[in-house]
């Protein structure tokens, strides 16, 4: 089912959308949620860019589109003044794309009238978008210009990446991104709430959640015991992960008929028939107003509380399992990628400022992103910033436990998939539907069985 084995193929308009506007997530979680991606330009793929060109001499200038939450997250004005002054000869020019811009269809169409300003773009969500881009021919693999880079600690950049979190960079063997920060699903609470119930922290387990739901409930009816923010991304996915050892099926898809899908789904419909979570979502922004206790969610929903209600108002855990000593899976995570585009007049200087923009010399950065952008993805982020910090106790749990996940699969069927599933999940969490979990996803499948085969066309 991973079609990156088969580039002769044509990646239609709609699989394309399906494909990169699927993970459309809240713009408040700025760089430590999945963004939302651009759609396609009509009239289907362009075809895959030539070889990559040869390395540039250091004179040239380096042009990089950054968003603006990544501007601000990852400090990138003050990542590009030090790097005048370090390097006085390489002009790095910053660029932001126009709100709604999609930048995905504006730079296909630069590269087809063979005027291209920019050279790298941060960031993409990846996995999830990379076979996307790489199909649309927007992005080339990194890997000779990482070799060739004459950054002082360039070669300590990649050894330094998280296994899984550098596995996920990949495709077809080739690294297609250098990371920034890492987000994943887990759960995270008000203390308050749970303090009142009597409950005992941190919650880990299927179960340890519904009873403190029950007791949460029990207390505030008018508030949402628990609840995910992105179907089901922050729910069903997230379970999965925390029940099974084999989350994909053999068929490259999801197992979301498998027996650990149907047993989170069926947990689901207890909890909404039960009134501890909505059929459909309240959205982060209830929980940003203190309307839900409990959330599976994005792993910085913990900390975005406190910085709303004070430090200590809420926590964060881990993605929960069904089993307390059973992280199986592990957690489902995704990565903030920046890349080098394709046709790019300068690779070579963009993948060297990417190098040295998160090497281990460069302590300025290290530290915005433990302070601000939260989950490095380099181990020697954890070593110096966060190892021993008490606030940030929560992003070395997190990351132990990316560390022993399963990364998802860079594929071009994890939009269509997660698009179906959520309208079938929504049924069968609805009680008036009366829908089961085997027959939810099974419609689900079926359906996406034939879009799949729509997009291979």
């Amino acid at each position: 089912m991973n079609e990156m084995s088969k580039p002769e193929r044509k990646l239609s308009r709609r699989a394309f959308l399906f494909a990169s506007g699927g993970v459309a997530f809240a713009v408040a979680l700025a760089a430590c949620a999945p963004p939302a991606s651009a759609p396609a330009a009509s009239g289907g793929a362009a075809e895959p860019a030539a070889a990559a060109p040869a390395p540039a001499t250091e004179a040239e200038e380096i042009s990089f589109l950054v968003r603006a939450d990544i501007r601000n997250a990852y400090a990138a004005d003050a990542a590009a003044a030090a790097w005048a002054e370090q390097f006085p000869d390489r002009k790095l020019i910053l660029d932001e794309p126009a709100a709604g811009t999609a930048v995905n269809t504006k730079v296909q169409a630069a590269q087809a009238a063979g005027d291209l300003i920019w050279d790298g773009y941060a960031v993409i969500a990846v996995p999830w978008d990379t076979a996307a881009w790489i199909k649309q021919g927007l992005i080339q693999p990194l890997d000779e210009f990482i070799a060739a880079s004459s950054i002082p600690g360039a070669s300590d950049v990649v050894a330094g990446i998280i296994p899984t979190v550098l596995e996920s960079t990949k495709a077809e063997g080739k690294q297609y991104a250098i990371p920034g920060n890492v987000g994943s699903v887990a759960l995270g609470w008000y203390n308050e709430f749970l303090d009142e119930a009597e409950v005992d922290r941190p919650l880990l387990t299927w179960d340890d959640v519904r009873i403190a739901a029950e007791k949460v409930h029990a207390l505030h009816p008018e508030i949402n015991a628990f609840d995910r923010p992105s179907t089901p991304l922050t729910d069903l996915v997230g379970m999965i992960w925390g029940a099974s050892d084999t989350p994909y099926a053999d068929t490259g898809l999801i197992d979301w008929s498998g027996e650990a899908s149907l047993a989170s789904i069926e947990w689901m419909q207890g909890m909404v028939k039960d009134g501890l979570m909505p059929a459909v979502s309240a959205g982060f922004g209830t929980w940003l107003q203190k309307g839900t206790a409990i959330m599976s969610s994005y792993d910085v929903h913990g900390t975005l509380a406190q910085q709303t209600f004070g430090d200590g108002a809420a926590d964060t855990g881990i993605n929960m399992r069904r089993v307390a000593d059973e992280p199986r899976s592990g957690a489902p995570f995704w990565l903030n990628g920046c890349v080098v585009l394709d046709k790019a007049n300068n690779p070579q200087g963009m993948t060297d400022f990417f190098l040295w923009w998160f090497s281990p010399q460069n302590k300025a950065n290290g530290k915005q992103i433990a302070d601000v952008a939260a989950k490095p993805a380099y181990q020697y982020t954890y070593d110096e910033f966060i190892v021993g910090v008490p606030k940030h106790a929560w992003q070395l749990e997190g990351i132990d436990l990316v560390r022993n996940s399963v990364p998802f699969q860079a594929n071009l069927t994890w939009g269509i998939e997660t698009g179906i599933v959520k309208t079938w999940l929504e049924k069968a969490l609805d009680p008036a539907n009366d829908l089961g979990a085997a027959e939810a996803m099974d419609s689900a499948l079926k359906e996406i069985d034939i879009e799949v085969k729509d997009m291979l066309g």
